[in-house]
This record gives C-alpha cells, structure tokens and sequence, in this order.
C-alpha cells in the first residue's frame, strides 16, 4: 500500500536514476495503491500513461478521462491529476513515462524546441481508432518494454520519446484549451496543501475558502469539478488514508491513530473506516501489518 510522495504544494519530485537523463519510465499496480488510488499530484515533467490491464478513471484539472486496455493519455506539465481503479476485483496495470522537457530543450539548441513545448493544453487521450494513435500506442509500449542495459538504450529511447512527443504537439495545436479555464487551479491546489499539512488539526470549511481565496461557492464547485468530492469529504478521506498508513504500519492503537489523524470521536472514525475499506481498522491492520 503506497502513495505518491508529495511536498506540501503537492508537487511530485520524480527522482531518477540519472539526472543527466531525465526520463523515468515505470509499471504501477494499481492494486497497490492506498484505497487503489492514485493520489492528487503534480509535477513539472511531461507525462504519458498507458493502460496494459483493467480499467481507470484518470482526473485532470477535475475533468474526468475514463481509460480502458490499450489506451492512453498524455498529462502536460503542472497539471493537478489524480486516478482511481474503476474495478477492483480485476488486476489493473498502468505503464508509463514521465520526462523533462529539458531533454530536448538544454543545451545551444534548446531555442529551436521551446516552440514545441509551449502547448496549453491540459491533456488528452490517445486510443487506436485513429493512424497517430496507433503509432503513439506502439510507440509508447515499445519504450517501456525497453532494456535499459542494451547498449544505445538511451539514444533508442530518444527516438521513440521524439516520434511520441512529435504526434503530441501537433494535437495540443488543435486542442489547447482557453487559459481562464485553468484560473482556479491554483486554488484548488492551495486547499489540497493545507488539508495535507493540517489534516491532523481542526479544519473548518472557513479555512478551506480563506486558503483558497476565491468565494465559497467557487472553492466548492472547483473543488468538487478537480478532486472529485466536496472539500470537507475529502479532509475524511485524507485522513482515513493517513489513518491506514499508521495501521500497517506502526504500533499504535486505534485510539492513538483517531487522534493522530484529526478525529475526535473514536466510535465515528471507526465507522468511517469500516465505510471505507470494508472492514473495522484492526482486521485492517492484521490483514496488512503482517502482525
């Protein structure tokens, strides 16, 4: 049971295993994500995801991108997104890439390039149904199925990553989107923040707008458009998770994880949880805990 690492702007540090090439490719199991959820998070790089089994309803910005196997999706830089598996009987694995722009960009040559970066568009999926998709899907299994000690493998991953990002820019031509839709993203990151680094305090609805700094009725309509949940349901939901971690993962007892995630009332945490995950919090914990 994992999440994505965040700071508290919630901004994704991607860590690579050579930062002097800036490509990060991986596998997730979905099913091993806290509440087989990919937590809300962002990142500078750009990103691409592809769907190898299951199912899953990607967010961006709030907008909801429902992915079957074989498709994929393209999230562009500093986009707030997040997933969740549509079923969780079925093994559900997604496959990506994630990279710097600065792969193409450093250097005496990066001014030719910035033009091919400067796309606003939020993101977009990629299916088989059209010839640029095929190749973008192709291209994209190709790459993760690469050997990274086969000699030439940085320099093959290029060329794949260039034909993918080639096909990329000339779609976000067609599709970027007008910029006022993006003006309350910050807001909505700033709520996410603050629940994050408080979630073990008090935290009123009050709150929540005055970080946000737009009205009450904007923070909850954007909010609810980007996380999927009102502000306050997802304080809950921050917190069971939070509250299965210790679980697994600590000594302490169902009291002490109460409070430490921000419940007062011990019987009502229990309730929310057994809601949540099915079961009361200690067979989670010996489900999970290996104890």
């Amino acid at each position: 049971m994992y999440q994505i690492l965040v700071d508290g702007d919630l901004k994704e540090n991607i860590r690579y295993e050579n930062h002097s090439f800036p490509v990060d490719i991986y596998r997730d199991d979905y099913g091993l994500f806290a509440d087989h959820t990919m937590n809300c998070h962002w990142h500078g790089e750009l990103e691409f995801n592809q769907v190898a089994c299951g199912s899953v309803d990607f967010y961006l910005n709030g907008v909801k991108v429902p992915l079957q196997a074989g498709e994929s999706i393209f999230i562009n830089s500093g986009v707030l997104h997040m997933a969740r598996q549509k079923n969780r009987t079925e093994k559900t694995i997604v496959q990506g890439v994630t990279f710097d722009a600065g792969l193409f960009t450093r250097g005496n040559t990066g001014l030719a390039f910035l033009k091919y970066f400067e796309g606003k568009t939020e993101g977009f999926k990629w299916n088989e149904t059209s010839a640029e998709g095929k190749v973008v899907t192709e291209a994209l299994k190709e790459l993760v199925g690469l050997d990274r000690e086969t000699y030439g493998y940085e320099l093959y991953c290029m060329s794949l990553l260039s034909k993918i990002w080639y096909y990329t820019t000339v779609r976000m031509e067609q599709e970027s989107l007008p910029e006022q839709k993006r003006s309350h993203n910050g807001g909505v990151k700033r709520i996410l923040s603050h629940i994050h680094e408080h979630f073990q305090e008090r935290i009123t609805v009050e709150d929540l707008v005055e970080t946000a700094n737009i009205s009450r009725s904007e923070a909850f309509r954007c909010f609810k458009q980007y996380a999927g949940v009102s502000p306050m349901a997802y304080v809950n939901d921050y917190r069971l998770s939070r509250a299965a971690e210790l679980l697994a993962g600590t000594g302490q007892n169902v009291t002490e994880v109460c409070f430490a995630c921000g419940f007062t009332d011990t019987s009502y945490f229990v309730k929310l949880f057994r809601e949540k995950y099915g079961i009361p919090p200690l067979k989670y914990r010996k489900k999970f805990s290996g104890q």
